[in-house]
């Protein structure tokens, strides 16, 4: 007895849920792809076996082209493949561990595009001629020949489009290596060409018809259809799909908004400069200033000289270290300088009046004298 969610429970000859039969569609026709997919390869592949069924039963090699060909031709030697494109290999030492051992068969159906073995490399590139009677190679820079009567036996690599040919001298290990799609058809025809020289035809073909028989077994089979019922209870439900990216979106949007707000909210570093006045008045020269900018009444404009003297120090300090408040323009107060020996200047006079400029004193001014009582008329 199988358990199920009560949520999942629907009363006989009731219509299943919606997210239920949807699964059911898209699963079958996911299994539907696949099993076409799968069974084109079969159809190419058995079509191909065929093929060389009937190659190993009656192919005997052509006779044309006899011309164009990097290798000159016997009389009565037949052409069993081009290879355009060919790598002569050599192996680095007369022994490399890991190299497999020479058979005759044909090889599997697909040959991975791999790198070379360890112990392998290339010496040259060019066209390779198979005929009925040897191996030749032609390259920019080498020549090679295998004939079949001093071979021991080919050797297919499973891992890499390569095939070594043994020979019985003893001699440094080489074969081709070959564009991994022409890997298959080049192998079966390398396998044909000395099979036939050694005459061991018959078993080539019987190697193809075991892999026929067997290549029918592994036909594929149709898959059966899956109806509602058979819905897994962990398949997600298209609207709680839509609810969960909904939510997901929303959880996102929130998130960078409240990045946004906060990278807003946070004020950039200000600079607070100091200003300074800079501009410097010629020696001698008074600039007047209205009591406005000073701050002080009517009654500040005839001070003592040590009242004028402190206010002109306080002045100078206020050009160095400027202070801004309320009651004070946006500008820099300007005040007397000082002459070139160092006397006080004397006090400014009303406002709006500017006294022409004149040599600076050399003597202190004198206190200016408050007024007196007048004398009284004579008897």
């Amino acid at each position: 007895m199988t358990a199920k969610s009560p949520a999942i429970i629907t009363a006989a000859g009731a219509a299943p849920p919606r997210w239920r039969t949807a699964w059911a569609e898209r699963e079958n026709d996911r299994r539907r792809r696949a099993y076409d997919t799968e069974t084109e390869a079969w159809h190419r592949r058995h079509d191909h076996l065929l093929r060389l069924r009937i190659e190993a039963a009656g192919f005997l090699g052509c006779t044309d082209p006899r011309t164009g060909l990097p290798v000159e031709l016997d009389d009565g030697e037949v052409v069993y493949r081009v290879l355009p494109t060919a790598e002569l290999v050599e192996a680095e030492a007369r022994h490399v561990p890991g190299l497999p051992a020479p058979a005759l068969t044909v090889g599997p159906a697909g040959v991975p595009d791999r790198p070379l073995p360890r112990g392998l490399r290339i010496v040259d590139a060019g066209v390779a001629v198979v005929t009925d009677r040897r191996v030749a190679f032609a390259g920019r820079e080498h020549r090679r020949e295998w004939a079949y009567a001093d071979l021991v036996g080919l050797a297919h690599h499973p891992d890499a489009p390569l095939t070594l040919l043994h020979t019985a001298d003893g001699g440094r290990l080489a074969g081709l290596r070959v564009p991994a799609t022409a890997a298959v058809n080049v192998r079966f025809y390398l396998t044909l060409a000395v099979a036939a020289a050694s005459g061991d035809r018959d078993a080539v073909a019987a190697q193809l018809d075991g892999l026929i028989d067997a290549h029918h077994k592994a036909r594929p089979v149709a898959p059966l259809p899956l109806g509602p019922e058979q819905a897994p209870l962990t398949a997600l439900r298209p609207e709680r799909r839509v609810a969960t990216v909904t939510a997901v979106a929303a959880v996102a949007f929130a998130t960078l908004t409240a990045s946004a707000l906060a990278s807003e909210q946070v004020d950039p570093p200000q600079r607070v400069e100091a200003r300074v006045n800079t501009a410097v008045d010629p020696p001698g020269v008074v600039v007047p200033f209205s009591r406005a900018e000073l701050g002080g009444s009517h009654t500040d404009a005839a001070t003592s000289p040590s009242s004028a003297t402190a206010e002109r120090a306080g002045g100078e300090a206020g050009d160095a270290a400027p202070t801004w408040g309320p009651g004070t323009e946006s500008r820099p107060t300007s005040v007397p300088v000082a002459g070139p020996t160092g006397a006080p200047s004397p006090p400014a006079g009303p406002p709006g009046l500017a006294p022409a400029p004149g040599p600076a004193s050399t003597t202190a001014t004198p206190p200016a004298a408050g007024p007196t009582a007048a004398p009284p008329p004579p008897s």
